[in-house]
């Protein structure tokens, strides 16, 4: 798996056209990045999927469409203005029927519950995405949105790969689940690295650093995201090709450097 992979809500939910969207995927295999995310919950009102069907139109265009691990998540659709959970296991098995169609696949890389139902067990969730590996239609499970109780919980029913949650300069509450993930052997992604639209990325401390190093604000929030473990991989939602091409030369940061945003965190 490559260090940056690449999100793909903003290719459903910003005004953008397929054939862009399509570059923005094609961009980032150029780039190096292995990864792709998806979701049925990332579509425009009235289109299936529409990003997962992008994910499915860029791969089918390329030679070696395989070249890319391609994750998507269930349990979680739109509706109009609204978005839904419904992780039932009869949800969930009609969920990856449609990912899989979309997708152009005959099995899901990683397939992740999108979010714990309240009114649905979480071990009959996951026991539906055990069942779904059985058959041959998902290679991995994966969670989302959880909390390490609801970690443990799931691995107590199957073998669980990964986690995504969000993690950012902006949003840092979700450490203790980082080192979590580290200590047991699963992989991170980090949603939102970027910290979002809403986001403010004028730090003096980090506009420093990156003037020195030569790099853009984003690249070195980037940066101290993957700093956090060589379980982390940033998923980066992008709209544009030379967004994720400049997010995929996201480099180390010194110790030091490191060692100088996460002084200036602690003390905000």
């Amino acid at each position: 798996m490559s260090r940056i992979g690449l999100g793909t809500a903003q290719l459903a939910f910003k005004d953008i056209t397929a054939e862009q969207a399509i570059a923005t995927v094609h961009a980032a295999l150029d780039s190096g990045v292995r990864l792709i995310d998806t979701a049925l919950a990332y579509t425009r009102e009235g289109v299936e999927s529409y990003a997962e069907q992008i994910v499915g139109r860029a791969l089918a265009q390329r030679p070696g469409r395989r070249e890319a691990l391609v994750a998507t998540k269930g349990g979680h659709y739109r509706d109009g203005d609204d978005f839904p959970v419904d992780a039932s296991p009869e949800a969930l098995r009609a969920n990856c029927d449609t990912s899989l169609r979309n997708l152009g696949v005959d099995r899901i890389d990683l397939y992740q519950l999108h979010h714990v139902d309240p009114r649905v067990p979480l071990a009959e969730s996951v026991g539906a995405l055990k069942e779904l590996q059985a058959a041959g239609k998902v290679a991995a499970i994966g969670l989302s949105n959880v909390s390490v109780a609801q970690i443990e919980q799931a691995r107590a029913e199957a073998a669980i790969a990964a986690v995504q949650n969000r993690l950012s300069l902006a949003d840092r509450a979700d450490l203790p689940t980082v080192a979590y993930c580290a200590a047991t052997g699963l992989r991170y992604l980090a949603c939102l690295p970027l910290g979002g639209p809403a986001a403010r990325r004028d730090d003096p401390v980090v506009a420093g650093v990156a003037a020195r190093l030569g790099l853009s604000v984003p690249q070195v929030w980037l940066a101290w995201v993957l700093a956090q473990g060589a379980h982390v991989t940033p998923l980066v939602g992008a709209s544009r090709p030379e967004t994720i091409r400049q997010s995929a030369h996201s480099g180390p940061l010194a110790m030091g450097d490191l060692a100088l945003i996460d002084q200036q965190l602690t003390h905000k």
